[in-house]
């Protein structure tokens, strides 16, 4: 029996899995041992099988239909698993030789149980142009924030892209959550309740994978992200009346937490007109606000073209949250 799992939760990732393998391959085989769990949610076209064959490790093509979302395929392979810990890895992150023991290491048997978030470098192949050096500025803005509660990572702060647990203490508290469907969510979801049971949350930084997104320089596919972690925020918050998620989510006011500077009364602003425009009206300020951003692409400094992807994204996750109510209403 394997010491560690490492499950690949994918949709439509048969391009992107060889790399993401080969990666694994490269990384010495841990004290015990370690297997690669695959889960096929549903892609059009399914993962060939002939991936796992010839691996460093043991690897497993598990696949569904139809697609159910990330946190069901992530379930479906912790279930599977059968190594004491589990290793989640999102399908485009080539992980670093050490981190496949180091996260094993980082759970020693005995010892309290922890979730270890780990370092996440954005690639300079796939980062680029002016929107995707600003999505890596702000992965290097998270980290700094990490490195500075290295013990005790606030839950918003855990992404589960990269990220490690003991699997009995995932188990313990019920998984990812399959309401989550869709894109958001699901892995601070998991982080708040994990916390809430005691589970302390760490970052190791020196545990890295390489992220190769291929959305990495497209805001239009970042802000439909938004818009859909927008309606999983509204799933996250029923019947949870918490005021620290308020202050994560934003479901209810719009506003961002902290005194109301310029810049977040712009947000509160931008929010409640999103919110309370009827569906048609609002995917044409959408649209607007989009091509006016792209537009400032040309000739903005960094400072106000930063803002202005901050906004427009913020206008696409109340967009979402609006959806989400439209849906429960109707």
């Amino acid at each position: 029996m394997p010491a560690i799992s490492v499950v690949i939760p994918t949709h439509g990732g048969a391009g992107r899995l060889p790399e993401t393998l080969a990666a694994l391959d490269t990384a010495p085989a841990p004290p015990g041992g370690a297997e690669v769990i695959v889960v096929d949610d549903g892609s059009p076209e399914p993962i060939p099988r002939q991936l796992a064959v010839g691996r460093a490790h043991p690897v497993r093509i598990l696949r569904h239909e139809p697609n159910r979302g990330r946190a069901f395929a992530a379930n479906r392979g912790i279930e599977a698993a059968s190594g004491r810990v589990i290793l989640v890895l999102d399908d485009d992150m080539s992980l670093a030789p050490a981190a496949l023991a180091g996260h094993l290491a980082a759970h020693p048997e005995g010892a309290d149980p922890s979730a270890v978030v780990g370092r996440i470098v954005p690639s300079e192949a796939h980062f680029t142009g002016r929107f995707g050096r600003f999505l890596a500025a702000e992965e290097e803005r998270r980290r700094r924030r990490l490195l500075a509660a290295t013990d005790d990572v606030p839950f918003e702060a855990c992404l589960t892209g990269h990220f490690s647990a003991p699997r009995e203490t995932l188990l313990a508290v019920g998984g990812y959550d399959e309401r989550f469907d869709r894109y958001g969510f699901e892995d601070i979801d998991l982080a708040w309740r994990l916390a809430r049971a005691g589970v302390r949350l760490r970052y190791r930084d020196d545990l890295s994978a390489v992220h190769r997104s291929e959305h990495a320089a497209s805001f239009d596919v970042h802000c439909r992200r938004h818009r859909e972690a927008g309606r999983m925020a509204v799933r996250f918050a029923a019947g949870r009346d918490d005021p620290e998620l308020e202050r994560v989510l934003r479901v209810r006011s719009g506003r961002p937490a902290g005194r109301p500077t310029p810049y977040r009364v712009v947000i509160a602003t931008s929010q409640a007109l999103v919110r309370t425009l009827p569906g048609p009206l609002r995917d044409g300020l959408l649209a607007l606000a989009r091509l006016k951003v792209r537009a400032w692409e040309w000739v903005a400094p960094d400072r106000l073209l930063h803002a202005g992807y901050h906004v427009v994204r913020d206008m696409h996750y109340a967009a979402g949250i609006a959806d989400e109510r439209a849906a429960r209403r109707g």
